[in-house]
């Protein structure tokens, strides 16, 4: 039997170009599986197989002519529903924003597309992308990928995106990172998620949450695909990870606010992992991070900087019938109208303030590391009709990502272990803008760490 599923990205992409695996053979797998496995659309919320098939058949064309453009030419790939594909509904899996259909492809869909990669789909995501939980009313909440008995928070809000890649349904795929919404889930499922620099790829047909912290970023099986993607991504040359090792390595361990109070099997998980690179050579500092400490309570104290940008994009769409609106997220769109411009100005430049001081102390250590998230996700049923567990649950996922976005740093979030439930622990590793080719180089030798 066929386990194309267990491959990666990038053993997929170098088996087409040895001739072992056709690409039309390679898209009708996956369409199969996520027809059998995903049948009440959960995780894959729109298809569009003629494009999977054509596309497909244009990357064999290559293959057999020698002309193919890439390492992922022929895999397939999958998309957030707030990534516009041409002709398809892209509404990020809102009732709001329903027969919402583009003319066109979003500039890093078509930057894919050009790199040969293939079409796979479109998954479920948070209403807006407004969450760290992945909780959805409109098309269903996709579970866990990693707990076979209680339904549980996949992550948000790219949360189909994390369960397609933990499932096999698709080898890689691509979400969205505002506070957290590529790590979240990434760390949760059990997978790999790059969070990008704020402005290093282009937005163009990317529908907004908060444009000055959206970015996007891939999910997948580990960091040499992370690399893949976000080269075709970027359009830059692929990092190098040949001979990544940790010797003569510093790492930061964020001891304040990231990583106190975790919960103990999410901690042990992750504190396990952080001996794990020390015996592969790192040397691990422990260390309070005052200015990520200081951009959360200046979000708490000054307004939030999410609420207010997002507000700014949709109030015409949440007012105009409230009702289609996802209830425990109304309040937290309505609290951006009550921010002020001259107190949001004040806000964005505490945190340049913030971030300057922190790029600066970063440039002296190879990442900062944390746990991705604190807690373990917790089950559908407790929180779908409580708004108070709801927001309580929600900012406990966003807890340790949130801080990275306001400092505008890039991040990686790695498998590292399992906490006391059996669940995945995700070991978070943070550096200064654009330094994702580091990050992609050094998350893989923590791999290799962690594999020894």
């Amino acid at each position: 039997m066929t386990a194309w599923h267990g491959m990666t990205g990038l053993e997929l992409g170098a088996a087409i170009g040895a001739g072992a695996i056709d690409p039309v053979d390679l898209a009708e797998f996956f369409l199969g599986r996520i027809a059998a496995e995903d049948p009440d659309g959960l995780v894959f919320i729109r298809m569009a197989e003629d494009r999977t098939r054509v596309e497909a058949a244009a990357a064999r064309a290559r293959q057999r002519a020698g002309l193919r453009r890439g390492p992922l030419d022929g895999v397939p790939v999958s998309w957030k529903d707030l990534a516009d594909v041409a002709g398809v509904e892209t509404t990020m899996a809102t009732k709001a924003l329903r027969g919402r259909v583009p003319g066109r492809d979003a500039a890093l869909l078509a930057r894919a597309t050009h790199a040969g990669a293939v079409f796979l789909g479109k998954t479920n995501m948070t209403e807006f992308a407004f969450s760290g939980l992945g909780v959805n009313t409109t098309h269903g909440t996709p579970a866990n990928a990693r707990d076979p008995v209680t339904p549980r928070v996949p992550g948000g809000s790219s949360s189909g995106a994390a369960v397609a890649v933990a499932r096999g349904l698709g080898p890689i795929a691509i979400g969205s990172d505002t506070g957290g919404s590529v790590r979240i889930p990434a760390s949760v499922n059990g997978v790999t998620g790059l969070k990008t620099t704020v402005g290093a790829l282009p937005m163009d047909g990317v529908l907004p949450l908060s444009p000055l912290l959206d970015t996007v970023g891939p999910l997948t099986a580990d960091a040499a695909d992370a690399a893949a993607a976000w080269s075709v991504l970027s359009g830059r040359p692929m990092a190098d990870l040949e001979g990544a090792n940790l010797r003569g390595r510093l790492l930061v361990a964020v001891r304040d606010p990231l990583w106190s109070g975790v919960d103990p099997g999410v901690d042990r998980a992750c504190r396990e992992a952080v001996a794990a690179l020390e015996a592969a050579g790192a040397t691990v500092e422990w260390r309070d991070s005052p200015e990520l400490a200081e951009a959360m309570r200046a979000m708490a104290s000054m307004g939030g900087l999410v609420a207010a940008d997002a507000w700014s994009c949709w109030s015409e769409v949440v007012e105009a019938d409230p009702d289609l609106i996802y209830a425990p997220m109304l309040p937290r769109f309505r609290s951006g109208m009550g921010q002020t411009g001259h107190g949001l100005l004040r806000l964005m430049r505490r945190l340049d303030e913030l971030a300057a001081s922190l790029h600066r102390k970063l440039a002296g250590c190879d990442a900062m590391i944390a746990p991705t998230v604190p807690a373990p996700p917790p089950p559908i049923a407790e929180l779908v009709d409580d708004i108070r567990a709801y927001t309580g649950a929600n900012a406990t996922a966003l807890r340790n990502t949130t801080p990275g976005n306001l400092a505008k740093l890039c991040a990686l979030t790695l498998p590292c272990g399992r906490d006391d439930l059996g669940l995945p622990a995700g070991l978070m590793l943070m550096q200064r803008p654009h330094g994702e080719e580091a990050l992609l180089r050094l998350g893989k030798a923590v791999e290799a760490a962690f594999a020894a």
